[in-house]
């Protein structure tokens, strides 16, 4: 606080000071330029003391003589409104739980949410289904906090021009007549394994036979597919199962950390960590990578290497195993390779260390790359897991349903700057701010550009976005997008099994969901509850056997395999269980026996 200070008075006796001669003559002129140059110091001279700071003290002590017994000061009072109709299944002060998933790019996460008053507050991993075991990791924490994050998107906007919904199906509408049989109309949409949404895409591709569907992720890798695809066919994933593995190489694979890895994998992992009798083992594990990981901190035996090297490694460790096993299918990969003179740079006696303990482990060994390598080191680990004896036993197939059809952000972005596109859905990526550089060539201008030049290239833009972001910025329609917790979907998980998401609060800015926008691009009437997700599973699984009559969204126990609909691991118990924990809010409780 800045301090005034105030001069002493002049004394009445003795001597009297002066600072100039004017003052000293105090003249009729020099009282006219002290008012005017300094009106302060005037009213001083003129025997006025009244300053700011001694009016401000006295309206100050005014004012608080004056509050003394006026009721303004009291505190505010508040009245609480009572509900007209209390919350279903609640008492109040106890929480009330429900389960759900959590949609994510490696499979879906099952959840438990705690509730308070029809709100959700906590998020964890649902106790009961063996894929979490009430497990969760830092994104699933953070989830509940992008539910109330005060910066979502809000409004629906034309043209950074707020619009209603009537606006929006008006144009919607319209744009129906537009798009014909589709030769112009494109989906971009991030994984989410929903079956439901796969449904309703089938009956798209009917309404409009020449659509394009491109499913885009930043962090999601063609080359590991792709690799997948030659060695073992189509429609398949490989599923590590690390718990059974006694020796496990990482070459760039952070599979111990969440974005790359799941909660199976760290469990798996560290179970293998414990040992509680002495005939229990534990894990050996080889980490070789060009950065310091989770998954390295954890490692007995870490090679630090720059990631040019990873290919080398890779192509040395399967001519070592090819060597000791006499495998010819991996030396038929290695005789496509060629690897120049002196390239290698690693310590070659930490790899023949690393080849015997693999070797010594035939069955129970695993080697992992990471999902960014080249197509190269998926082949070659693919190669070596097989000829060590371990596809079947630490490294299992899963079948997973791919649609031949799925586009490439590459392939559309070859449409877009043909100009074949010119109705373009976008559902919550955000290609702008996170696409690859030069996506595609113009050959006008001969040169190559990035996605936001492409999407000034698109006439009719629709995104849905949980924010208004630098895409939404470029189109030509922002809808705000639910969250998980908001609308009802449908997922799969990493090992294929059945995943229910229901919703536990309704839109809190009045958002879309995926199935929404689909739903009415078709121009049919939007669902309110259960219904799309329930007419996917009564037509999707068979329900020959009346006696069961069970309901996937109930049972974690419930997997798509080679052999079509079959059910496993029935828990009648654990089933009983989740009718209190996950389907409280399902119309068809009835069903579930």
């Amino acid at each position: 606080m800045k301090r005034v200070f105030q001069h002493p008075p002049a004394p009445t006796a003795g001597r009297r000071y002066w600072r100039s001669t004017d003052e000293l003559a105090d003249t009729p002129e020099f009282r006219e330029w002290l008012e005017r140059e300094f009106p302060f110091s005037a009213a001083q001279l003129n025997g006025d003391e009244w300053s700011r700071r001694s009016f401000l003290k006295l309206m100050g002590a005014s004012v608080a003589l004056a509050g003394f017994g006026v009721s303004s000061c009291r505190r505010p009072e508040l009245y609480l409104v009572p509900f007209t109709k209390t919350v279903e299944w609640t008492i109040p002060g106890k929480f009330l739980y429900y389960s759900t998933a959590m949609p994510r790019r490696n499979g879906a996460i099952p959840l438990l949410v705690t509730t308070v008053d029809g709100r959700p507050i906590k998020l964890d991993g649902n106790p009961l289904h063996p894929m979490s075991n009430g497990a969760s990791d830092v994104f699933v924490q953070a989830a509940i906090n992008e539910l109330y994050n005060p910066l979502r998107a809000k409004r629906i906007a034309e043209n950074g021009q707020t619009k209603s919904v009537a606006d929006f199906e008006k144009y919607l509408n319209d744009l129906r007549g537009k798009i014909g049989d589709g030769g112009g109309l494109a989906f971009l949409v991030e994984e989410t394994h929903s079956p439901t949404r796969e449904r309703i895409r089938g009956e798209l591709e009917k309404m409009f036979p020449r659509m394009r569907w491109c499913v885009y992720d930043p962090l999601r890798s063609e080359a590991q597919n792709f690799a997948t695809q030659i060695s073992f066919g189509d429609d398949l994933r490989l599923v590590p199962r690390i718990e059974r593995a006694d020796v496990i190489l990482a070459l760039d694979s952070d599979f111990l950390d969440c974005a790359e890895g799941d909660i199976a994998s760290s469990r798996a992992f560290t179970s293998r960590r414990r040992v509680s009798a002495p005939k229990d083992s534990m894990n050996r594990l080889y980490v070789v990578e060009n950065r310091y990981t989770l998954t390295g901190a954890m490692a007995d035996h870490r090679m630090r290497l720059p990631a040019s090297q990873i290919p080398l490694i890779a192509h040395a460790i399967a001519m070592k195993v090819a060597t000791a096993t006499k495998d010819a299918g991996l030396g038929s990969v290695l005789a496509t390779l060629q690897v120049p003179a002196g390239a290698a740079q690693f310590d070659e006696h930490w790899v023949d260390e690393a080849v015997n303990d693999l070797v010594s482990r035939s069955g129970a060994g695993l080697v992992l790359a990471g999902s960014q390598q080249p197509v190269v080191v998926q082949l070659l680990v693919y190669g070596i897991n097989s000829a060590l004896k371990n596809v079947g036993r630490t490294v299992l197939l899963r079948e997973l349903h791919r649609n031949q059809n799925d586009n490439s952000i590459l392939q559309l972005a070859g449409e877009m700057v043909a100009g074949r596109i010119k109705q373009l859905f976008i559902l919550g990526a955000n290609p702008v701010f996170n696409a690859p550089r030069a996506l595609a060539f113009d050959p006008s201008g001969k040169t190559w550009i990035d996605w936001p030049e492409l999407q000034k290239k698109v006439p009719d833009i629709i995104r849905l976005g949980y924010y208004e972001d630098e895409t939404s910025a470029l189109s030509r329609w922002n809808l705000p997008a639910s969250h998980f917790l908001e609308s009802w979907s449908d997922a799969l998980s990493s090992e294929g099994h059945y995943l229910a998401i229901q919703p536990m609060i309704l839109p809190l800015f009045g958002g879309f969901s995926e199935l929404d926008l689909l739903t009415a691009v078709m121009g049919k009437p939007k669902v309110d509850g259960p219904e799309l997700v329930i007419q996917w599973q009564y037509r999707g699984w068979n329900c020959a056997q009346p006696l069961e009559r069970t309901n996937p969204a109930a049972d974690p126990g419930i997997s798509r395999d080679r052999a079509g609909a079959r059910l496993f691991d029935r828990r009648r118990t654990l089933r009983k269980q989740l009718v209190a924990a996950g389907n409280a809010r399902s119309d068809h409780e009835a069903d579930l026996g």
